[in-house]
């Protein structure tokens, strides 16, 4: 029987999210170790036709869409009765799915369905030599490194943590199987009902999933410069992070902190306030598309991993950079209105 890694493909306004991507690029990574085949698993309540398209250059060999009315929000019972069917008629030795808000609440309970274990939050994915699958994830608060393995006969389910292993470069576009299944769900199989949505405040938002985020560190000085970095978060509508010193000083919340012993992010803009760039905190931001750092220190280390770097002090730049979007911002809003 063929060995097969099905990943979990999560989608959000007819687009792929990033996080899936990088979990189907791994599962070919470890497809072409051990001889396995890779499966995308798309749950939608639409047409899934224009999701399928790239899937293919991500590693994917074959497609399995379950398209039902009853799937256009996500709900626990839904996905999780949709999948555990899929899994139980579909012989499968690996599950991943990406460590996001829905991969977090999806995952336990998949595995209790299953009766089977979860390894959450994992950063590293490997095949030994016995052509089982290992997964490291970090515990003690980043402190230790464990690495778990099933035993062979079962099924294995893991998460991984967003922004960690990256979206690399994609392959050559290959031919893909798509196979639409059959879905047995009716509306008595789901317990909760979604309402309508609202946007997340950027300032609780997971920084996992921030597209935009300034963060700072220990050129901040004092907690009494926070407010001025804050009227610039908001402006910009980013999420706000830090480094550790930022945390041990108390000037942010640990569940904000990037680094190795933080979270790693991968935003499309990051700007990076007072904070020299050692490797701990680099390890954790280096994958965002656009960096600009600030740093009194011209040779600072977080300018090697900069797009644009700038030599200066945080707290005159902070300001003028303030001002000068203020205006931008004013004159769009202007010019918008009159349209």
């Amino acid at each position: 029987m063929e060995k097969n890694i099905c990943v979990l493909i999560e989608h959000e306004n007819d687009e792929v999210i990033e996080p899936s991507l990088e979990v189907l690029l791994e599962a070919r990574r470890l497809a072409d170790m051990g001889g396995y085949a890779v499966t995308a698993l798309l749950l939608t309540g639409s047409d899934a036709g224009p999701l399928c398209k790239g899937l293919g250059r991500y590693g994917a060999g074959k497609v399995c869409i379950m398209e039902h009315h009853l799937l256009i929000d996500y709900t626990t019972d839904g996905y999780a009765k949709c999948i555990t069917g899929f899994l139980s008629k579909n012989h499968t030795d690996i599950f991943l799915l990406a460590g996001t808000s829905l991969g977090k609440d999806l995952a336990p309970f998949l595995s209790a369905k299953l009766e089977t274990g979860l390894v959450s939050d994992c950063t590293v994915l490997d095949i030994n030599e016995n052509g089982i699958l290992e997964m490291t994830r970090p515990t003690y608060g980043g402190r230790v490194y464990t690495t778990y393995r099933y035993r062979p006969d079962e099924l294995q389910i893991a998460t991984t943590r967003p922004g960690v292993l990256g979206v690399g470069s994609v392959q050559i576009d290959r031919d893909i199987e798509v196979e639409k299944i059959d879905i047995d769900i009716s509306s008595g199989d789901i317990r909760t009902r979604v309402l309508g949505y609202s946007k997340v405040d950027p300032e609780t938002l997971d920084i996992t999933e921030a597209k935009t985020v300034v963060a700072f560190g220990k050129g901040l000085g004092d907690s009494e410069h926070l407010p001025g970095i804050k009227s610039l978060v908001k402006l910009i509508d980013a999420s706000i992070a830090g480094s550790r010193v930022s945390v041990d000083e108390g000037w942010i919340h640990f569940n904000r902190q990037i680094g190795q012993t933080g979270k790693t992010i991968s935003p499309d803009f990051l700007i990076c306030f007072g904070i020299s760039g050692a490797t701990q905190f680099t390890m954790g931001m280096q994958d965002s598309r656009f960096i600009v750092a600030v740093n009194k220190d011209p040779y600072a280390p977080i300018f090697k991993v900069a797009d644009v770097s700038v030599s200066g002090d945080m707290h005159e730049i902070i300001p003028i950079l303030t001002g000068k979007l203020e205006k931008v911002k004013e004159k769009y809003l202007k010019k918008h209105d009159e349209v």
